[in-house]
């Protein structure tokens, strides 16, 4: 009774999300962000018993997100079950949200087994993924990029005035978005060319500061940064190793779940070593592209991105932006640390040494100061 209570207590309500540094407050109505995860785990329980081993159908859950597999027959004695005990257990299946996937030449036989329900022969979303065919897919990818890539371009005008806070948001909010389909569906490896293509002709200017960015630039910042890269990936070059990562990540689960095992049960040794091996599979990736950078590199674009892969070097890069601690930078201050740190000429820097009234430019590049040369003053 105290279980139950506390879970109803939890959802009765709205809670207040408080806003760092603004008196703002946003009103919640989801159990996880109202501080109460554990009601999806009640719920979870309460459905158990609509887990029918009377038909055989391969489910899924997923909160109240339940997807089964099977012959049309199965799959209609087991969406009859659904109907009937479903709302006994707090469960009410709606038809109109309800979407079954059939080969096309069952498609006239699944429409007069389910009426009341969306069919179609081509595919149609799941979880943020998406199960269908070729072209199914490709439909939705397009639709999928057509969305990112006005995030992208609403991303770069707010980068016009606030790069940091725009590189923070995309490295840790934006970018995953394309990295969770990309470890969900596989080969959408050339769907994402029109994504990329934004990112680095639209977003990559904005945050840098520069009209341009070179090919060689483009493949420097998408390396991670400790290897001298702003971790700014090109989704083109990761989305077949994210597949595939994510697939050594979830092989327990996905073997428990084809054979409906009723208990879970992950073997952490084998978890273990898993994660270990994607964690070599994307480290020899990366350093696969900057050996490959670096060999056709000028030797002092190769001594930047050394120095930019010094330990500590990226920490300024990696913090959240979080003025209270002064890690914010204004826009200025964000530009000249990255031309600082590719060896870009700093933009609207005098042209004549204050000092000397020299006209010069080495005091201002960074492999000039690695040699050690200042200005042309002479004491």
């Amino acid at each position: 009774v105290s279980t139950q209570s506390t879970g109803i207590n939890i959802y009765r309500n709205d809670s207040k999300l408080f806003v760092d540094n603004s008196d703002d407050v946003v009103w919640s109505k989801e159990g996880t962000t109202q501080g109460g995860p554990e009601s999806m785990g009640f719920y979870a329980v309460s459905t158990i018993p609509l887990n029918s081993d009377s038909t055989p159908v391969k489910e899924v859950w997923y909160a109240d997100d339940a997807a089964g597999g099977g012959t049309l027959e199965a799959l209609n004695r087991w969406w009859g079950n659904l109907q009937q005990q479903g709302p006994l257990f707090g469960y009410f299946p709606k038809p109109s949200k309800t979407w079954l996937i059939t080969k096309s030449e069952h498609l006239e036989k699944a429409k007069e087994m389910f009426p009341d329900v969306n069919i179609t022969d081509e595919g149609h979303k799941y979880l943020g993924s998406y199960i269908g065919t070729e072209e199914g897919t490709k439909k939705f990818m397009e639709d999928q990029v057509r969305k990112w890539i006005d995030v992208v371009d609403d991303l770069a005008r707010i980068a016009n005035t606030e790069p940091q806070l725009v590189y923070s948001a995309y490295s840790y909010g934006t970018s995953k978005k394309w990295s969770f389909v990309s470890r969900t569906t596989p080969n959408v490896t050339q769907h994402l060319t029109r994504l990329e293509h934004h990112v680095k002709e639209v977003l990559l200017p904005a945050i840098i500061g520069r009209g341009f960015i070179s090919d060689e630039s483009r493949n420097i910042f998408g390396l991670p940064t400790k290897y001298g890269g702003l971790g700014i990936y090109n989704p083109t070059l990761v989305s077949d190793l994210e597949y595939e990562c994510s697939q050594l990540a979830t092989s327990q689960l996905a073997e428990q779940i084809y054979n409906q095992s009723s208990v879970l049960e992950i073997d952490n040794d084998e978890q273990y070593e898993a994660l270990k091996l994607i964690k070599e599979k994307k480290d020899n990736h990366h350093k696969a592209q900057l050996e490959e950078i670096k060999s056709g590199a000028s030797p002092s674009v190769r001594r930047t991105i050394e120095l930019a892969s010094e330990k500590g070097s990226s920490s300024w890069l990696t913090s959240l932006p979080l003025q209270q601690y002064g890690f914010r930078l204004n826009k200025q201050e964000f530009h000249d640390a990255l031309c600082l740190r590719y060896d870009f000429r700093i933009k609207d820097a005098p042209r004549h040494c204050a000092m000397c009234m020299w006209r010069c430019f080495q005091c201002r590049t960074l492999s000039n100061l690695q040699e050690g040369r200042i200005c042309g003053t002479k004491t």
